[in-house]
């Protein structure tokens, strides 16, 4: 089992994490996004526009056991974030999650 917040880290000091929907979004649309994550309770609307938008370009999604507070906390921000997309992992190993799907 992988510390998600500590590769969360890991990923946001070595390699490239986009924060935020609408940028996360626009990362999986042009194919730029390896994995995405996604908070447990991620209005509908956006859970189901990234689950669509993931799918057709084949990207995984992970589902982080947590609320948008906690997932905004795991990378260290004082507000709430929805959805991450990693770009580039740098040195973590954050791209195991995609085998877990989360859920």
């Amino acid at each position: 089992m992988i510390d998600i917040s500590r590769e969360l880290q890991v990923a946001l000091n070595t390699g490239k994490v986009i924060l935020g929907y609408r940028r996360s979004i626009k990362a999986v649309m042009d194919g730029s996004a390896k994995l995405v994550i996604l908070a447990s309770n991620a209005p509908a609307e956006v859970a189901n526009n990234v689950q669509y938008y993931a799918k057709i370009t084949n990207i995984p999604i992970y589902v982080f056991q947590g609320s948008s507070w906690d997932l905004g906390a795991a990378v260290r921000k004082p507000f709430k974030i929805s959805t991450i997309a990693i770009i580039d992992p740098g040195e973590s190993n954050i791209l195991a999650l995609a085998s877990q799907r989360g859920g």
